[in-house]
This record gives C-alpha cells, sequence and structure tokens, in this order.
C-alpha cells in the first residue's frame, strides 16, 4: 500500500491532539497492537500470571481478520503469549502485519524456535525477538522456567547464524530478564552470554508478584542486594558493548547516573487509552496493557465499536486528570515507581504480607539480611 508512512505519522499527530485536548471519543486507531494469541504455553514459569496456560482456546480467525483492516494505521504489532509459536496463525498475523508495514515485535522462550520457524520468522518480515530467559545457568533456568537452558541457548545461536547466512540484521534478537531474587545475581555473567551469542540487548524488568510462594522473591524487600547486582551487570554490561535496559534503581540517585537504566516515569502522562490496544487470545480488548478491564470483544464487535467502547472513552477523559479512574490511578505500569510496593506487589493482602515478613528496614535502604559481602 502506497504512502503507509504517512497513514501512521498522521493517525499517530491525531492521537497525540486528542490526547493533549482529553478527547474520548476519537475516530483515529491504534499505534501499538499488542495481540496475546494464546494463553497456552510450553513452559510453566513460576512467576507466570497466566491461569490458563493450558487451554487450547486461541484468537479466532474472524477476530484476526478485524485486525487485519486497521493494522495499516498502526506502527507497532507486538505478539505476545502464552508461547506465540504455538499459535496455528501466526504466519498469517506476521504477514498482515509486515504487508501493512508494522514493525513486528515477538517474545518466546525460544524453546520452540526450530529451524522452519527461525526461516518463518525471517520470511515474514518480524523486526525484533525477544526472548525470555530468566537465568545464566541451567540451575537457576530449570528453578524458574523448568526448560533445557542450553538448548534455548542453542536455538538462539542458531538464528544468529541464519542471520548472519542471509546477510540481513532484522530481527533484532534481545534476551528479556525477570528480577527475582533468585536470579538477580547472575545478570552480570547473562550479559556476558548475551555478548558471545551476538545478541544485541537485555531488556530487564523487576518480576511482579502475583503468588504468596514468590513473594520472598520481590526485591522490594531485598534493595541494596539487588542494587549491587544491578549497577555491577550494567558497569559489565558497558564494558563489552551490550545494552542492558533496567528498571530505575531503588537508589534513585545511582538511577540517574549509571547508563542503561531508563527514567523514573511518575510524572509522564498517559498516551495508553489513546494509542495502544491489548488483544486477548479470546477476543477480549484490555484497556491498556496494565489491563485496567474489559473494552468490548472483537467476536462479538466491530472494530470502532470495540475503540470506542463506553469504558475506554470514559477512560480518556480522566486518565491525564486530577480524577482518573481507580484503575488508571492504581496503575504502576506507565507510571512505575520503583519504591512503591504496588509496583512490585499489586495484591495488597500479599504486599502486607511481604511487609510484615521483611519490615520495611530494607526497603527504606537498609542493608539488606546477606550484606554486600554475601552479594559479591
Amino acid at each position: 500500500m502506497e504512502y503507509l508512512q504517512n497513514i501512521k505519522d498522521l493517525n499517530a499527530l491525531a492521537n497525540s491532539v486528542f490526547m493533549a485536548n482529553c478527547v474520548g471519543k476519537v475516530n483515529s486507531f491504534p499505534e501499538f497492537i499488542t495481540v496475546m494469541p494464546l494463553a497456552k504455553c510450553n513452559y510453566n514459569c513460576v512467576m507466570c500470571a497466566e491461569s490458563e496456560r493450558h487451554t487450547d482456546k486461541e484468537l479466532s480467525p474472524e477476530a484476526l481478520a478485524k485486525l487485519e483492516g486497521i493494522l495499516p494505521f498502526a506502527k507497532t504489532l507486538f505478539i505476545t503469549g502464552g508461547e506465540p509459536l504455538l499459535y496455528s496463525h501466526l504466519e498469517r498475523l506476521l504477514r498482515s502485519g509486515s504487508k501493512a508495514g508494522c514493525a513486528l515485535w515477538m517474545v518466546s522462550n525460544g524453546a520452540l524456535l526450530t529451524e522452519r520457524k527461525r526461516e518463518m520468522l525471517l520470511d515474514t518480515g518480524l523486526s525484533q525477538l525477544k526472548i525470555s530467559l530468566d537465568a545464566a545457568t541451567s540451575k537457576t533456568y530449570r528453578k524458574i522456567r523448568g526448560g533445557n537452558f542450553l538448548k534455548v541457548l542453542n536455538n538462539i545461536g542458531q538464528m544468529v547464524e541464519l542471520k548472519y547466512k542471509r546477510g540481513v540484521q532484522l530481527p533484532a534478537l534481545q534476551l528479556g530478564f525477570v528480577a527475582m531474587r533468585s536470579n538477580i545475581a547472575e545478570l552480570g555473567k547473562l550479559a556476558v552470554i548475551a555478548s558471545n551469542l551476538g545478541l544485541d540487548s537485555i531488556y530487564v524488568t523487576y518480576c511482579t508478584i502475583h503468588y504468596e510462594h514468590m513473594v520472598d522473591e520481590s526485591l522490594y524487600f531485598h534493595q541494596e542486594y539487588s542494587d549491587h547486582h544491578m549497577k555491577k551487570a550494567i558497569m559489565m554490561a558497558q564494558d563489552i558493548g551490550i545494552h542492558l535496559e533496567t528498571p530505575p534503581l531503588f537508589s534513585r540517585k545511582d538511577a540517574q547516573e549509571l547508563p542503561g537504566g531508563y527514567a523514573d516515569r511518575t510524572l509522564v502522562q498517559c498516551r495508553e487509552p489513546w494509542k495502544t490496544m491489548f488483544v486477548r487470545y479470546t477476543g477480549d480488548v484490555n484497556l491498556c496493557c496494565g489491563g485496567g478491564g474489559n473494552c468490548g470483544n472483537l467476536n462479538d464487535a466491530g472494530f470502532m465499536e470495540v475503540w470506542n467502547h463506553p469504558a475506554r472513552i470514559k477512560a480518556r477523559e480522566l486518565v491525564n486528570t486530577p480524577n482518573p479512574l481507580p484503575a488508571c490511578k492504581a496503575c504502576h505500569t506507565v507510571k512505575q515507581d520503583s519504591h512503591h510496593v504496588g509496583t512490585h506487589i499489586p495484591d495488597k493482602r500479599l504486599a502486607a504480607l511481604g511487609l510484615e515478613r521483611f519490615g520495611n528496614a530494607e526497603a527504606k535502604g537498609g542493608e539488606g539480611e546477606c550484606g554486600l559481602e554475601a552479594a559479591v
């Protein structure tokens, strides 16, 4: 389609104008579309909050067709899961996004990255592939993900080799690392592994705790220990040329001074109700990547009916005012604050349990239960 970039730029401009004026009902389209085409996964990771990961349900061809009609307006199509490589219509979704000129991003655990799948991802024009690894040793990987660490590393290496053989730069390969108490000490080692594999970057997030048995893993209760290893990894990555994108450190001054850390966003205005759309495998559309409630279903309604759902209209009108909706007010996705326990543990009961168990000493910058000697 000719003038695709013009269409996308004008759509983004319209969204910026609508956001600046808190316009609820719009005639623009999302710029960033996240699709979770299935919940099914071949792994059973300890931190996963998806309760329906064993279902065979997936995004229907009918819902997919409605998305395809508006992809020319979108700049990015982000495919996540579940494990997207299990989706029956993954190639169709990728080819549709490529034809519409979208940047194509995908998250995978990498275990199913077979030769045929690798070829398909390159053939369909994937822009970025993030492989969730969360460890730098087989022991830790097995504890967190339950899979074969060396097999995944081999799959990644084969993907790098295929890019080299074809003489292409894309997809950019990135490792995903969900930081928790049991793996944070391995982050620096993972940077070395990434460099040896010829990868581009590592994206680090704090583990969001959804289960009682995971409360001890929250780095909110191990702040000095976390910052020590995060800073160490940042410096190592800088020395070997790996881009390490980290969340805000608990020691805010250090977060500002160290390279790689992204800025604190507590004062950033939210563009999510205008810019993004999150489509689940059921066809349900969430308000944003942080959830925020249901805004209709693509199996039951036309696209614009869902895009201008009453809940989304209300959110647009109020999100950047002094009186946002409760879901927006409690959001720690767009307006992250590493010092707020709700960013790490959204469930108030679990947060209270952790605070009772660990107290506030380390959360306020205390020495921590291990001390730096044990952390080195």
